[in-house]
Parts: structure tokens; C-alpha cells; sequence
């Protein structure tokens, strides 16, 4: 496996997740057809710009908007664009801007000029143009979604190194493996997907490969995930260009086709095209998942909140007694928390509110429920969670809020137990009934104590 990676920073949002921002672009040319070119480029790439021909209209532009990169000749119509670079290089809002010099002087370089500038561009013919602008935003501009991980497989060396080869002067990090069986395994052991930093972002892979499985089966593979890691985009490279294998292969997922020999603006074109589209559904779903958060947990101490104990609390014991398993359910107060209130002020009774919560929340499994049911009462649902387990974790629960010890303050509670062994039947409604009497008895017998109360 070959791995490598370019760091560079993007512009995030306080999530931090890549931000959709409009980028600009300066272009001072006095040839139309090249005005034309470079225009018609940074279009591509998602600038918005303007153009002149002279120092002058240059000169009035940079003074009135900022810009992402700017495109100078060596000669304009009214002089030199050294004299430009200059003025650029003393401006404040443009001193750090990435400049990009024109010149028909091949021998010419950038360190060669008493101005500084990013990047030289030698005009030769249109595609070269091209091709070195490209490299050259890739190199110094953060475009929004151009970075991501990509998962390729190819055992062609050549395909490899060329595709590498391209990939590698671009901000995405490249898992490469020359067989599916390797990318498989890779793929299985990141368990994460859609936003995630550790994401896979998009597949590329080779159809005509040498081992035992094919790109097929990768493709198969990964569409056969039923969490987000099943949606990525796929790429598939192949020489044959048959329109059934390709109509085949769309049906199973493919995404997109690209025919060897790659063409590399094609090929960086159809990445970023299709990443884009995994961000901006990355995003949607990052929307969703944080407005259900919003409606089910409760912000001050990261448990769930009373509505959504209520929601789920009756699929929880209804789960339980389909397949006849166990569980338990305990109600845990706060001993004398108004007197914490009173004496020390509300902010300090948050703080033991919120230690409290990440105990709890740090105490129990990932399939078990903990919620804040109000105030300073909290409720924990236990699956496959017996009588005499659910007593022994309400014991260390008890203690660990004992040893908590929140802002240096003594705090201890009182917790009731309740169960539903395998199969038995009863409700939500008589389970906290119960669990609650057994708080009742516990502050009745002196506080900091567990009790145990059977379902009705």
C-alpha cells in the first residue's frame, strides 16, 4: 500500500467543516484571446472574475475588492506588470494575494523578478496554459473540497504512477493498493464516514486488474454498507469502454467512467465534481443529525432530554420483551441539590449538573439510555441488564457520584432500581413508578442509598 498526504489549510466553519465560499479572481491581460483563456479556466475552478488590460484599470480594481489570485502579463498596454506586482506587493489588502506572472520569456523565473511573485506561467500553447494554472491553484489556493481521501486501486504501474503522479500535487490524501482484496480490508477498518476527518471521500478503481476479485467486487463490496461508508462516490477506470459493461456497472453504483489513458484535468475535474457533491450532502446530513441532537439531548449535561426518554424508553422495554432479554431501570437523585442552589448560587449547581451527566454518560454502554428527566433526577435504561446486575451498578454509580466531588463539594444521591427480567411484561409507566418509590425509600432511609422495588 502506498499512502500519502499534503497538508493544507482549508476555510472551515465553526464545525469544522469545509465552508462554500465564492472565490475571485484578478486577471490583467492585454491579449483578448488570453483574457479569454485564463477567464475561461478560473470559471472552471469556481472564481468569479475580472479582467482589464492596462496598470491603470489593474490598479482601480485591486483598490476596490479583494481577490483570491491575480493573473499579470509581463507586458500590458500602458507598461510593465513588474510595476503592478510592485504596487500589489506594498498594498495591504493584497500583500499576502497569490500573484501568477505571464511572460513569453521561457528562461524566466520567479525568483528571478525584483517583485514577488507565486508562480511564472510561460505562454506556449493553450493547453500547457491550462495545465500550468491548474497546478498552479492547486499549489497555492485552498479551493473548497479539493482536499479529501480517496481509496485507489490499480496494479497497472504506470496507470498508478501517472494518476499518483498528478494526485500528489493536489491537497487529497491517497490510500493506493494494487489489489481489491488489500482495499477491502483498508476500507473495512475505517469505521468512519460522511464529515469525518478519517472519511473516505471517494474510490478509484481499476476494472482490469490481475487478481482473483475485480473492480466489480469493490464496487459490490462497498455499495453493500449500509451506513454512509456504502454511499462514497466510485470512479471506474478501464480501457475497455463497452457501453453494457459500463450500463452494468452504473447499476451496481458506479458513479463515473474515465477511460485510459486518464486525461489529468479530466480526471481532477470528475474528483472534485463528485467530492463536492459527497460535501454538500456531508453537510446536509451534519444539518440533520445536529437538529435531531438539538430536539433529543439535553445541552447542559449531554444526556438525553425527557422527550426523547419518552420516545424511545416504550421501544426500548417493547425490544426487550420480543426477544426476551432483561431490563433494568434505575432513577437517580441528587441528594439536597436545592440547598446546593441556595448556599453556592445556580452556576455552581450547572457545574455539578454537568459533571453528574458525563459520569453517567461515561458509566454506561453505548445501547443503554441516559437521560436527564428534569432538574437534578436522572433516568438509566439498562438492556440485557438483570435484577441483581442493575443493584450492583447502582451501587457503583452511588459511589461514584459520592467520589465526584464537583467544585470540591460533597454531593451524594439516592437511587432506585427496578427490572423486567427476560420476557416479563410491563411498561415504561410501571417501571419508573417503581424505581421512583424506591428513591422515595432511599431518602426516607437516610439518603445515599440504593433500593430495589419490583414492578407491580
Amino acid at each position: 500500500m502506498f499512502k500519502f498526504s499534503r497538508a493544507r489549510p482549508i476555510a472551515k466553519n465553526n464545525d469544522g467543516l469545509p465552508m462554500i465560499t465564492t472565490m475571485r479572481a484578478l486577471i490583467i491581460e492585454k491579449n483578448q484571446a488570453y483574457r479569454d483563456l485564463l477567464d475561461h479556466t478560473l470559471a472552471a475552478h469556481g472564481f468569479t472574475t475580472d479582467s482589464g488590460d492596462s496598470i491603470e484599470s489593474a490598479c482601480l480594481y485591486a483598490d476596490d475588492a479583494p481577490y483570491d489570485i491575480i493573473c499579470v502579463n509581463q507586458e500590458l498596454k500602458d507598461g510593465s506588470g513588474e510595476e503592478f506586482v510592485s504596487y500589489c506587493n506594498r498594498h495591504q489588502r493584497h500583500q499576502d494575494t497569490p500573484i501568477l506572472f505571464l511572460t513569453e520569456n521561457r528562461d524566466l523565473k520567479a525568483e528571478d523578478l525584483p517583485v514577488r511573485v507565486d508562480g511564472v506561467i510561460h505562454e506556449l500553447n493553450e493547453h500547457q496554459i491550462e495545465d500550468q494554472i491548474v497546478h498552479f491553484i492547486d499549489q497555492h489556493l485552498d479551493p473548497v473540497f479539493y482536499e479529501g481521501r480517496i481509496l485507489f486501486v490499480e496494479d497497472d504501474a504506470e496507470v498508478s504512477a501517472d494518476i499518483l503522479g498528478k494526485l500528489q500535487k493536489t491537497g487529497y490524501q491517497v490510500s493506493h493498493f494494487t489489489s481489491v482484496e488489500a482495499a477491502r480490508e483498508e476500507f473495512d477498518a475505517v469505521t468512519v464516514y460522511g464529515s469525518h476527518a478519517e472519511a473516505y471521500d471517494l474510490a478509484i478503481t481499476g476494472l482490469d486488474l490481475d487478481g482473483e476479485l475485480k473492480g466489480e467486487d469493490l464496487v459490490s463490496f462497498i455499495r453493500s454498507y449500509e451506513d454512509g461508508r456504502g454511499f462514497i462516490p466510485i470512479i471506474a477506470v478501464t480501457r475497455d469502454n463497452n457501453a453494457n459493461r459500463r450500463i452494468a456497472l452504473y447499476k451496481m453504483g458506479v458513479n463515473d467512467f474515465l477511460p485510459k489513458p486518464v486525461l489529468h484535468q479530466e480526471l481532477l475535474v470528475r474528483i472534485r465534481n463528485l467530492i463536492t457533491n459527497k460535501r454538500l450532502l456531508d453537510k446536509v446530513h451534519d444539518i440533520r443529525r445536529e437538529l435531531h441532537a438539538l430536539a433529543t439531548i439535553d445541552k447542559l449535561t449531554g444526556c438525553h432530554n425527557r422527550h426523547s426518554l419518552m420516545e424511545f424508553a416504550e421501544k426500548f422495554i417493547a425490544t426487550s420483551r420480543r426477544h426476551e432479554y432483561s431490563i433494568s431501570l434505575l432513577v437517580i437523585d441528587l441528594d439536597h441539590f436545592k440547598a446546593i442552589n441556595d448556599n453556592h448560587g445556580h452556576a455552581v449547581g450547572d457545574v455539578v449538573l454537568e459533571l453528574t451527566g458525563g459520569l453517567l454518560n461515561a458509566s454506561f454502554r453505548e445501547g443503554d439510555l441516559v437521560a436527564r428527566y428534569g432538574g437534578e433526577e436522572f433516568v438509566v435504561l439498562m438492556t440485557h441488564c438483570n435484577a441483581e446486575d442493575a443493584r450492583g451498578k447502582a451501587e457503583e454509580l452511588r459511589q461514584a457520584i459520592e467520589n465526584l466531588k464537583p467544585n470540591g463539594l460533597d454531593i451524594t444521591t439516592s437511587i432506585g432500581v427496578t427490572s423486567l427480567e427476560g420476557g416479563a411484561k410491563g411498561d415504561f409507566e410501571a417501571m419508573f413508578r417503581a424505581a421512583d418509590e424506591g428513591v422515595y425509600a432511599a431518602k426516607e432511609g437516610g439518603r445515599n442509598r440504593v433500593v430495589y422495588i419490583a414492578v407491580d
